[in-house]
């Protein structure tokens, strides 16, 4: 059946439009605190130190981090390698390190006075705001995908409503420097080369292509690597479906397309596995201690039901999406099984840590990274449904689960709705509400933001809180929402130009295939000579 036509730059008008009331009423660019300095301090250190010695660069940032972090002194807390620790992933900084580069040469034109640390107002807005464009960037690709799964128009109401539904929410524009908006950025990438690659394997460029795509996605958050699953069970799923006398040469096809990309990605998560030898003294490590994952879900219950951030009552719309993906997997298994597998396995990493809450964050962050997941089930669950049904079905869930996430995100963060925290490393506990009590707490909550609707809608130190608040016009918000703009349209363009020159020709993907495994030498062995 031929699918009616929805525009593309239509599409992307909608969400580029959402994406600025949402920009305009909650983005924030604070000084980094807790997490976000030590995903910060990668690309900080590499640029103005060029090292990775993190200890003068966490001092740099007690100025304006919270009094907690600061008393925490991770400046001091050393490894065997005689380093500052740093318990997170490098890849978002790395993400962030050429437009940080960037930034420093224009450093003069916005008047920052040398010496430059890296933390002025300057860089802090900027890097923010790439942040949460990669976020922005992250949803239109969904929705390519989703559109190309289902319709354009189920496929749009998903992407529109996830925007609002998830704990992206928070991280794209409250936390912008956690690595939350990267790793659902990188992991769309790899959703989204998988599925143009469809139901045989792709060359070997194509291969290599989505193992380095593999390969950042788990930098930017080492549980990405789950998404290895997604060629791993095509293989599978496409290898059973073949008759019995093409099997043997579908498993030796398959198997060297699973070997490059493999291969591609192990490669590129080098990187961190150099950084890991300078900081710790070892290439493998679990800089969290070995206590921090149980490798068996014992944590599942409160991961999917607990009141204290779990799945399902701070964002609901996961039921929905993992319905659909489930009718996916049935009814297209080459597409809809992979997705479903990725998103248990990564259900069931994240159950099988004490750690399970993800420490002092908002919501089920952790689950930021399926977001590519979570729009293309919830754009299944609508195309399946009566088309009678379709429209009403998608405007009620979708005010219901952007009125539940804001009113979590303005109030009950603040109230700590559902729970809260009894005790971190080395032994994590928590309480929590009951469902009767967190409901009650929740619907509460209606009156307080009926009363003052401004107030529930504008965030403090977003743009139109200083412009209708503050009386001030937000002059660094708007000149940071251009100039990044502006960088990853030209960079966008430059990616594209080159790839029509040099990648468009086997020839040419040699040459860049040479480029990207040199740059991959050189760069490990500067981070183990010289870092």
């Amino acid at each position: 059946m031929k699918r009616p036509a929805t525009l593309p730059h239509a599409a992307f008008g909608a969400l580029l439009l959402l994406f600025l009331v949402q920009w305009a009423l909650l983005f924030s660019f604070a000084g980094p605190t807790w997490d976000a300095v030590s995903y910060y301090v990668y690309a900080r250190s590499l640029l103005f130190d060029r090292d990775l010695d993190f200890a003068n660069d966490f001092r740099l940032a007690y100025p304006t981090a919270s009094p907690d972090f600061v008393a925490k002194a991770y400046d001091a807390i050393e490894t065997p390698t005689g380093r500052a620790a740093n318990l997170f992933a490098m890849g978002s900084g790395l993400l962030w390190l050429p437009w940080l580069a960037a930034l420093r040469l224009l450093a003069p034109l916005s008047g920052a006075a040398p010496p430059l640390s890296g933390y002025e107002r300057f860089f802090i807005s900027n890097v923010a705001t790439l942040s949460a464009l990669s976020g922005l960037a992250a949803f239109w690709l969904a929705y390519r995908v989703a559109r190309r799964t289902t319709q354009p128009g189920p496929a749009l109401l998903a992407a529109a409503t996830l925007l609002f539904a998830t704990p992206l929410l928070y991280y794209q524009y409250r936390e912008p420097l956690y690595s939350h908006a990267a790793a659902a950025f990188t992991t769309t990438l790899v959703v989204a080369a998988w599925h143009r690659q469809g139901e045989r394997p792709g060359a070997p460029w194509q291969a290599l292509g989505l193992g380095t795509l593999l390969g950042l996605a788990a930098l930017t958050r080492w549980q990405n690597g789950l998404y290895l699953a997604l060629p791993v069970v095509s293989a599978v799923v496409g290898w059973a479906r073949l008759p019995r006398m093409q099997r043997r040469a579908a498993a030796w096809s398959w198997g060297m397309y699973l070997l490059l990309v493999s291969a591609a990605a192990a490669a590129v998560f080098t990187l961190q596995l150099s950084a890991w030898k300078v900081l710790y003294g070892s290439f493998v490590t679990l800089p969290q201690g070995q206590g921090f994952l149980t490798w068996r879900p014992a944590y599942l219950g409160p991961t999917l039901f607990s009141t204290f951030r779990g799945l399902l009552p701070w964002m609901p719309v996961a039921l929905p999406a993992l319905l659909g993906l489930g009718v996916l997997a049935r009814r297209r298994p080459h597409l809809g099984l992979p997705l479903l597998i990725v998103l248990l396995l990564a259900i069931y990493v994240n159950a099988s840590t004490p750690d399970w809450f993800a420490g002092g964050g908002y919501g089920p962050r952790r689950f930021t990274s399926e977001l590519t997941l979570w729009v293309v089930g919830y754009a299944a669950f609508l195309y399946w449904l009566p088309r009678r049904l379709r429209a009403p079905v998608a405007t009620l869930l979708g005010v219901g689960l952007a009125l539940h996430q804001w009113l979590l995100l303005r109030y009950g963060l603040e109230l700590r709705l559902g729970g809260r925290v009894r005790s971190m490393a080395p032994t994590f506990a928590w309480e929590d509400t009951s469902w009767t009590r967190f409901a009650q707490d929740l619907v509460g909550l209606l009156p307080r933001a009926a009363r003052d609707p401004l107030d529930f809608l504008i965030f403090p130190g977003a743009p139109l809180d200083l412009l209708l608040r503050q009386g001030q016009w937000p002059g660094r918000h708007v000149a940071a929402l251009l100039l990044t703009a502006v960088f990853c349209a030209a960079l966008w363009r430059l990616g594209r130009w080159g790839w029509r020159r040099a990648g468009a020709t086997a020839v040419g993907r040699r040459l860049l295939l040479l480029l990207a495994g040199l740059a991959l030498v050189v760069a490990n062995a500067w981070l183990l000579l010289r870092a």
